[in-house]
Order: structure tokens, then sequence, then C-alpha cells
């Protein structure tokens, strides 16, 4: 009696406790099922059927015999079946969602609440929720920290221990006064360009973050952040941010039970399971085999995947996880056929080898640009008419979506395929600092947001009623980041985070995951030669058979493993590492097919060796044009050319001290400070691939002091560049035209550099007719308009005034549009904010490119360029009053012709000639001084004479001086390896004013007169401060 007494009373505690009244019957019932229950499970049991029956629809808290019954045989078959939830592979549309409700403070399933179910064709309703829910998960977690627990009632706190408490933005704004450190939980936005703003469900509050300190992470629009600092007059001014303080699963769990929050046909969480648990560790053959960018259409990669599934037959993996893309180029109206094609050669590899075939599982997550509807997520699974074919055939194959979650025993997998970790760098709102790497840096982040892509939904769109299928909360045992970035495997709060990494790009490697000691090893293939007595893998009905007649391949752990489950094949690998590989020697045709496959991340752009050097007119580099996925939408009016998509986009090094090396790229000068933008420089590691450099990176040069600094600019500015046209007028930076990974752009940005912060702003909404998309083109400033001249691009559209000379080699590759030469002159007002083209008069040039312009009084200068095969040595001048042409005579003893050289005004009477390339493809370093009044080209002799240089840039500066910074040193069209610079060479091309001989003297003899300079003018004082700065760094 005692018994029933106690089983009765913690029954209908429990019950009370979860607001809920059992009716009698009801009651009884359940006090006969527990009276079987051994006392020490009793506890679990009774949170169990708790659990089970706030999971049913309730129609009130009285609780009826039918819902207790239905809990108990749920509760029951959860116990019953257990063994057969080992592996289940859950779609993200059949992820269960899960609603925070703050007043019950606890998650309850959708089909408790209103909400409507998921569509795909969401309504308003289901986008504001999204934010809402994010916030709302962020928020009751981080109440549960230690750090923003109150102290309870009567509690003594330990000393030094701090306490703090989190802010609405509607006590912000509700308040008159000054408000001192204040922490605020909310989402940072951007509602005017160029302004940030941080938001939360009670309003949005305006951001000073000029003095903020970013803690380690990405920290991007959309993201949600702790946010302290001081409110004053509408504005947060922020001293720091962070993000949300994450918490293991285990703790998760223990404040809202057993929840499958996770999905799969568990009732409960398989974390609860002591016999899944059990399984898990007693398997200890069990391994996931996690391979990304499989592209079925690659003859390599078939050939790899076939010596992997020899390598792996011994002892056939659990599960090969295989995710897109399966194709090597974009999605294209030819792709569904191969592609159908190609998973039929896959399924013969497979059929090849029985012990994979009947064992492994073989999971297939599509990638962003395989066919399907868009780049949206969560993104649905290759479609069955493509797939049939390949499951009647491998039984064993499931095509799921992307992203996906896999359910092994006890573990919780999830895995994405999404390039996202070059664009979080890309849309960060500050660079991070470099107290971690940037995997680091990502994980972090997409931890600490509970959310697999933290980015504002321009960049990464995703269907708004299925977000909730992207959260990684609670925290899984497992993410997979199927990425095109290097591969990386980093744990953190008990979740392990890998990467890959392109099988394809990054030389065939990839993971291999062990679940029962949740161990990764780094994988690759990698060749060896055949011993006497082995028979190479089957061939290929493919043209490279021969190769795979001549040489076979291995798989290589990184790790040689000599124990248990897997001491054979170990013992296999090791006996060929010691066999000495031996060359391959591959084909020209074979070369082109590898060069046309790779792709390189961190946004390297390939530069074909063999490429026409009229196509590439001074600049392409023929990089291979490619879609950048995360560019605004609104660049489809753009010329897209065909070819393998890449990012374009430089990762490396945040933390310098002065810019890359780089060509191609715009110089400025606004108040003695060089501002030095885009361009692209050498991949650090890859032979003849080229990069951009940051869109969002601009560096600074005192012309006092000497000091580089960088900066980082926000704004709408929509890719990097190299080839634009930059010009500086009134302190602001425009910004024209040049070169893409999609090719040319006609689109001009301004930057204005006395503003408290850069941020650039596109010119939308201007009038008349623009220039086309082109770039390598030249500018003169007169009278607050912006006139540029020449360039290489596409065929015009429209009207245009002027001469357009279209290179018939420009089209021979890829398909591209063809592009050409012109001598048109646009005109920019900057007051009426209209374009215009002026008619001229005279003789006019030819067309061309990579020439270079000078505005002296109001003549626009232009030498040089390139038209066609010749680099001239032509000097026209336009009145840019009456617009009539001049051509001026070029003495025969003068500057040879040229292209990518400088021409700089030095003064209202000299213009100052540096560098260029020749016709005979030859780096220049000769000087010369042009005289306008006399029409008269002298030599200037310098100490720079060993330092040629093509497409760098040169700046006017104090005192006579010509910066001139950057460039290529040598023959940027040969085969051989760019030598990009970022040395900076001055010239001294007038004698030094006596201000300065007196600045010089006063630095010469500073010990003995430095007790003086007290005396001095402010405006003389800071300039040799700034002198004296620049003398303590020399040699350092």
């Amino acid at each position: 009696m005692d018994v029933s007494r106690k089983i009765k009373t913690k029954v209908s505690t429990g019950f009370k406790m979860r607001g809920l009244i059992l009716r009698p019957e009801a009651s009884r019932y359940l006090l006969e099922v527990l009276e079987s229950v051994e006392p020490p499970e009793l506890d679990a049991v009774v949170e169990r059927v708790l659990d089970a029956v706030e999971k049913q629809p309730l129609s009130s808290s009285m609780i009826e015999l039918s819902v207790v019954e239905s809990a108990v045989q749920d509760c029951t078959q959860a116990g019953d079946d257990a063994t057969d939830n080992v592996f289940n592979i859950i779609g993200a549309f059949d992820v269960p969602r899960c609603i925070y409700s703050v007043e019950r403070k606890k998650f309850v399933p959708i089909s408790m609440t209103s909400h409507p179910a998921p569509s795909l064709c969401g309504l308003a309703r289901d986008k504001a929720e999204l934010f809402r829910e994010r916030y709302t998960i962020l928020q009751q977690r981080t109440h549960r920290h230690e750090l923003f627990t109150p102290p309870a009632i009567g509690a003594a706190v330990e000393e030094g221990q701090n306490k703090f408490q989190l802010r609405t933005i509607e006590a912000l704004l509700g308040s008159t006064a000054k408000l001192g450190e204040v922490i605020v939980l909310g989402m940072i936005t951007q509602l005017k360009e160029g302004k940030f703003y941080l938001e939360d469900p009670s309003g949005t509050v305006q951001l000073d973050m000029s003095k903020a300190q970013f803690h380690n992470g990405l920290y991007t629009e959309s993201c949600f952040v702790l946010a302290e600092g001081w409110y004053e007059d509408s504005v947060f001014h922020v001293n720091g941010f962070g993000f949300p303080p994450t918490e293991p699963s285990s703790a998760t769990r223990a404040y809202y039970g057993n929840v499958n929050f996770f999905g799969g046909p568990s009732t409960t969480s398989v974390k609860a399971s002591a016999k899944l648990k059990q399984l898990e560790e007693e398997n200890e053959d069990a391994m996931f085999v996690i391979v990304s960018d499989v592209w079925l259409d690659s003859v390599e990669v078939m050939e790899k995947l076939n010596v992997m599934f020899s390598g792996y037959a011994a002892l056939p993996p659990t599960c090969f996880i295989f995710c897109g893309n399966f194709s090597s180029a974009p999605y294209g109206k030819t792709q569904i056929k191969s592609l159908r094609e190609s998973l039929k050669t896959l399924a013969d590899i497979i059929c090849a080898y029985p012990s994979i075939h009947s064992s492994s599982r073989f999971v297939f997550v599509p990638g962003p640009e395989d066919p399907g509807p868009g780049t949206i997520l969560p993104r649905p699974p290759l479609a069955d008419h493509i797939t049939q074919d390949f499951q009647q055939r491998v039984p064993c194959s499931v095509f799921t979506t992307n992203p996906c979650r896999i359910q092994y025993c006890s573990q919780e997998i999830v895995i994405m395929r999404e390039d996202l970790v070059n664009k979080m760098c890309r849309n960060c709102v500050r660079l991070p600092n470099s107290n971690l790497d940037i995997p680091n840096h990502f994980v972090k982040t997409v931890l600490s947001q509970g959310h697999l892509t933290p980015l504002p939904l321009y960049v990464s769109p995703v269907f708004w009623a299925y977000d909730f299928s992207l959260r990684v909360y609670p925290v899984p045992d497992v993410i997979v980041f199927a990425d095109k970035y290097d591969p990386f495997t980093i744990t953190s709060t008990d979740c392990l985070c890998l990467n890959p990494g392109s099988f394809p790009r990054s030389g065939f490697t990839f993971k291999v995951y062990y679940p029962s000691n949740r161990t990764v090893e780094d994988s690759k293939l990698q060749g060896y030669a055949v011993p006497n007595g082995f028979s190479p893998s089957p061939p290929l009905q493919s043209g490279r058979s021969a190769l795979l007649r001549t040489a076979a391949e291995l798989i290589c752990n990184t790790r040689t493993r000599l124990q248990g489950r897997r001491e054979m094949h170990s013992a296999a690998a090791l006996v060929h590492r010691l066999i000495p590989p031996q060359s391959i020697t591959l084909t020209p045709t074979d070369m082109a097919e590898r060069e046309a496959d790779m792709e390189e991340d961190a946004g390297e752009l390939p530069a074909r060796e063999g490429d026409n050097d009229s196509d590439r007119e001074e600049d392409d580099r023929l990089f291979v044009w490619m879609v950048n996925q995360d560019m605004d939408e609104d660049d489809e009016e753009e010329e897209l050319e065909h070819g393998q998509p890449v990012d374009t986009e430089a990762s490396e090094s945040f933390e310098l001290d002065a810019p890359a090396e780089r060509s191609g790229h715009i110089a400025v000068v606004d108040r003695n400070i060089m501002y030095v933008w885009g361009g692209y420089k050498n991949g650090q590691n890859h032979g003849f691939f080229d990069l951009y450099l940051p869109r969002n990176e601009v560096w600074t040069y005192n012309m006092e002091s000497g000091v580089w600094m960088k900066h980082v600019a926000g704004g709408n500015l929509h890719t990097s560049m190299s080839g634009s046209c930059g010009t500086c007028l009134d302190g602001v930076l425009y910004l024209f035209g040049g070169h893409h990974a999609r090719g040319n752009t006609n689109r001009i940005y301004r930057l204005p550099l006395r503003a408290p912060s850069l941020v650039w702003e596109e010119m939308r909404d201007l009038k008349g007719l623009p220039p086309s998309s082109k770039d390598k083109l030249g500018c003169w400033v007169h009278k607050n308009r912006l006139i540029f001249f020449g360039g290489y691009g596409y065929t015009p559209q429209g009207s245009h005034r002027g001469t357009f000379q279209y290179d018939e080699s420009s089209s021979l590759m890829w398909d591209s549009p063809g592009r050409g030469w012109n001598n048109h002159i646009h005109v920019l007002d900057l007051e009426t904010s209209t374009w215009s083209q002026p008619i001229t008069q005279g003789n006019t040039p030819s067309p061309r490119a990579a020439h270079a312009c000078a505005t002296v009084g109001n003549r626009g200068y232009v030498f040089g360029g390139r038209f066609k095969n010749y680099r001239l040595n032509d000097l026209y001048y336009i009145d840019l009053e009456t617009w009539e042409w001049h051509e001026m005579s070029v003495p025969q003893h003068g500057p040879v012709g040229r292209s990518w050289h400088s021409f700089t005004p030095v003064s209202s009477d000299h213009i100052f000639l540096f560098g260029g390339f020749t016709t005979e493809r030859e780096t220049l370093s000769d000087a010369w001084l042009y005289c306008v009044s006399r029409n008269e080209w002298k030599p200037f002799k310098h100490s720079h004479t060993e330092s040629p240089r093509l497409w760098h840039t040169s700046c006017s500066g104090p005192d006579g001086e010509v910066f001139v910074f950057g460039g290529c040193a040598n023959n940027l069209l040969s085969h051989q390896r760019a030598a990009h610079s970022n040395e900076l060479l001055i010239f001294n091309v007038q004698p030094k004013s006596l201000l300065r001989f007196c600045m010089e003297t006063v630095l010469q003899h500073r010990e003995r007169l430095s007790c003086y300079w007290d005396c001095l003018p402010k405006h003389l004082l800071h300039s040799l401060k700034q002198r004296m700065s620049r003398v303590n760094t020399l040699g350092s």
C-alpha cells in the first residue's frame, strides 16, 4: 500500500508541476502500469510518460484516459524499437519543428500551437517568425548562462563574481538620460546605406561602432550579438561585440528533457537510449567516408572513386557520404542527361565490389550547382528521374536534401554542402582578429548563432517556413561543412566540426569519421607504382584507360593505425608507402582537362598558360570566368561569361603591416594621404593562378609619416575587381568599370574619404547613356565632371559616339560574347547626375586600352596604350571646354610605345611618365618628364632603374614627389609566375622646398633642437611629429 501511495504521489506531483490534472480513471490506469517498474527507474519512466503526454494535441489541462494510454504505448514502443533506430537519414523537410513557448518556458511541437504547417510558399508572417524564433532561442539560452543568471534570493554572491543583465532596445529608447554599461542582445542590420543598427523584437537603435572591439567570430549582417556599451541621444555607442554563449547538448537536454529536436522515427531523443549507446560503442568497425565535390563527369574523379572502393573492399565502411556538386560544370541544359549517365557509370563501379555494394550505404547530398530549384535552402534532393536507375541498381542509396541529418545509434550528425566560409568572410561587418584562424572563427560563429547560415537572406536565401531545419540547437555531435575551403577538423562545445574540402581541388583528400571513439582521420589518394604480382584496378571506359594500366593508386591515411579492426587496411597502406611513387606523364589533352577542372579556393583565378595574348588585352589574365554566387542579385543585368563557377575574392592574410603585392589596382591622393584599392595577386601556393584582393579592404599611406594603415570599408560594392578607373574629387573617390569574375562592368561607385568611416555607395539613379562595360580606361577631372576615355570591353549597346574595334580573338574561348577597344568619351556631370557624350572635333585618337591620362588646366592628355597588337607612343590632348582634339608630335628619341604605364601631373607644366610594357613584351623602368608649354620630352634620371613596373599606380605628393606603388616587374603575359610587387618607389621630380630642407635639418639635429619644438605653429609641429614617427620606424 505504501508503494502505491508513493507512486500516486509522484505521478500527481509530476503532472501538477507541468500544469496538468489527471482524470481518476487515467490515474488508476497509470498506477497499474507503473507498479511493475523498478524503483530506481521510476522517476525516469514518469518523465518519459509526461513528455509523451505533452507531445499530443491537448485541448485542455485535464488529461483523459485515452491520452495516457497513447503516451504509455509510445514509451513502450520507444523502448522496444530502440535497436531498430540504429541508422536513419532525415531530410530537411522532415525535421520536426519545435517552438519555444515563452509562457511555459519549454519547447512544444508545432501541432500544439496555432502555427500553420510549413509551406514552401511562405507567408510574410513566416519571414518575421524566422528572425523572432532565432532571437528567442538565443535569448533563453543566454539567460541560463551563469553570467546572466541572477543569484537566488538570499543566496550569497561570491566575491569577484560579476552578474550581468540583458536590456531590451525598448528600454534604451525609453530613456532620456545617458545609460552606461548596457548589454543588449540583438541582430546587426543595415537599415540605411552605411549605417548599422541593432534590432530585437522590441525596437531598433542606431549603432556607433567606431570604437567597438570584436571578439572572436565572423560578424555579418543578420547575426545576433551581445553588444556592450552606452546609450545617449538615440545612439548606442558600442564598446565591444561578442556572440551569445554556447552550451553543450547535454546542458540543453538537462533543461528540456528528452524532446526529439533532431528528427527521426523515435518519439524521444536517441540520447536517452542506453541500448543504442551500447551498440555504438561495441561496433568499432563503423566508419563514415565523407567526400565533397564528387564530380561524376570527371574521368579522374571516377578513377579515384574506383581506387577508393578497391581500398575499402576488404572492410566496407558503414556509409559513404557523397556531397555535390556532382558535375564540374555549372548547371546547364545538358547536365541532367550527363548526370544520369555518370550515375550509371558510378553504379557499375560500385557493383564491381560486392562487399561494398551489399554492406555500405550511400548518401548523396546535392550541391549549390546541381540540378534543382535555384539556390534557396533547404535544397531538395536530386529529382527521381535522374536517380531512379541508380537506386534500382544500388538499393542502399539515399538521395537526400541539403542540409540533411543522419542519426547513427545515439549520435546526431548534420551535413551541409555550401561554400559558407568565404561567403561569411566576404560579408563580415569587420574582418576577424588574428587570435584564431578562419575555420575557428567560422565554427564559433555557427555554434553561437545556433544556425547553419547566419547571413542576410539576400546573401543566403532560405525558405522562410523551413528556416528551423537549418538550426543546430541543441548542438549535434557532428557537423559536416562540405565547403571548398581548405579541410579542417575542430571540436567546440562537445561538437565535432569538420570540412573534407573539395575532393578534386585539394589533391583528392577526404575525411573518415569513426563514431565509436568520435575521431576523424584525414585521408588522401596518392599515386604508387604497381608491385609485381598485383593487378591494377579495372580500367574505366575512357581515353585515360592507359593511365590506369601504367599506374594505380592507394588510400593513404595521414595517421597510420595498426590496430584491431583496421590492421589489414593500414598494413597494406604501409607496404605501398615503401614503394617509391612513379611520376605519371600526361598528354597535352590531359593537362588541358586538369586545368579546366581546377577551381581554386579563396577566390583564386586560373590563368591558362597558352592563352591568346590578343584576347587578354593587357589584363584579363584569362581568368576562368565564374559565377560569384554571393554577388547582389541584381547582377543579372550584366552579361555573363560562361565557364566554371569559382569565387573571386582573396581571403588570405587578414592582418598585414603593408598592403599585399598587386597589379591592376587603383590609387588616389587626398590631403597627402594615398588610398589604394583592388587589383589582384598571385595565389600563395598555386603556381600560375591569381586572385583578386578583398573588395572591402582599403589601404592608406601617409605621405608625411610614411605609415601604411588598413581600413575595412562598408557599403554595397558588389565584388572585387582589377583594371578599374579611380579618381578623386573634393575628398570623394570615384570608381568606374573594371574586370571581375563575371567579366566587365559599367557600374560606378563613390567612397567619401573624409567621412568618419569608409562606406562605398553605388551611384544608381544616373540619367543619360552610360559607358559600356569595360576596363583599362582613363579619366580626366574638370569642373565637377568626370570624363572617361577609351578602354577594352563589351560591344556597346545603344548609340555611342566614337569607334569600337571588335577584337576577333576575344570570342574564341569559353563562348565569351566578345570584346574590343574603343575611343568613346563619356562625361558624368556630378551636379546633375547625368551621363553625356560630347561632339568632338579634330584628329581623334585611335581606339585603345591600358593607356594613361593626365589633366593639366583645361587639357586632358592621353599617352600610349594598346590597340590590336601594337603598343602606341602617340600623345594627344583634348580641350575640355571646346572638345577639340590635338595631336602632339613625339620625337624619335622620345619614349617608346607602351601600355600599362603611368602619366602623372607634377606641376602646372610637367607630366611624369614611368614604366610600362612594350610591343616586344619588355617591362620598362625608364622615366620621362614632358613639358606642356614646350611640347618637349626629357629623360628623367633616377635610382629605380632596376625596378621595372607595369600596371602600377602613380600619385603626385607634396614637395614634388611621385609615389609609384605595386605593379608587375616582369612579363605579365609570359608563362612564368608574375612578379607582382608591393614596393613603394619615390621619385623626386622637383627641387625640395625651403620648408622641406628646414624640416629635414631639424630632424637631423632633433636631439639638440627638440626643446624648441613647442615654439612652432601647430601645423608645423604636427607635420614635424609625423615625419619624426617616420624616422623612428625606419629599419624596424
